[in-house]
């Protein structure tokens, strides 16, 4: 069996989506890389048939938690590794996260990416923290990072879920640590593309928000 599934989740990623595959490459284990073409309408699944492992292309944009689901559903590893598209080189530090959980410390590893200052203002995040904090009295400092490895085991769980958009990491913790998961952040200087705070960026962090109210409350996205 592969020892490791990284499953890419990518959505009109044609600038970064190459670079970050390359990097993921340097990882030091036996792997396969799965990457989720999710409806793009750029070059996005050209440049996935031509440096993954295999390629799951949606016929449309169906969101971030239908994606990685589907690369759930292929994948071969003993461990999972999910990253974003837009890591680009920094991807090639996602090693930090699969230590733990190949070492039976964790069951599910989460990055804590550092903050640059031109993010939002945190409303979303701490809206998570503490609705997870309140349902497992477990708080978390990157509730939202996409950036996490897990036992193969947890698959089960995990796809007998419905996920949808952006709601699937805040999920995906919850879920988690109710069946018992142990949880471990973990520090890293991984990056990825920032929205800022002009119109783009509050456009995608209302998306995010109303994505993770409508999972909160069982809804599809």
């Amino acid at each position: 069996m592969t020892r490791v599934s990284i499953v890419i989740p990518a959505y009109n990623e044609q600038d970064r989506l190459a670079n970050t595959i390359n990097a993921v490459r340097s990882l030091p284990f036996q792997h396969e890389l799965i990457c989720v073409n999710d409806g793009s309408v750029d070059h996005t699944a050209e440049i996935a048939e031509e440096l993954a492992d295999v390629c799951i292309h949606l016929p449309k944009n169906q969101g971030k938690g239908h994606a990685l689901q589907a690369g759930w559903k292929q994948a071969k590893g003993m461990y999972i590794l999910c990253l974003d598209a837009d890591l680009q080189d920094t991807a090639s530090e996602a090693a930090v996260l699969l230590e733990p959980v190949m070492n039976k410390r964790a069951d599910l590893t989460i990055s804590k990416m550092p903050q640059r200052g031109n993010g939002g203002r945190g409303l979303v995040k701490h809206r998570v923290q503490k609705e997870i904090h309140r349902h497992t009295g477990v708080w978390l400092d990157a509730p939202l990072s996409g950036q996490r490895a897990f036992q193969r085991q947890w698959l089960r769980l995990l796809l007998s879920r419905s996920y949808s958009g952006y709601g699937i990491e805040t999920m995906m913790c919850l879920h988690m640590l109710k069946g018992g998961a142990r949880l471990l952040e973990v520090e890293s200087t991984m990056r990825h593309r920032e929205m800022g705070r002009y119109l783009p960026g509050m456009m995608h962090r209302f998306k995010q928000w109303r994505h993770i109210e409508k999972q909160l409350r069982g809804e599809t996205v």
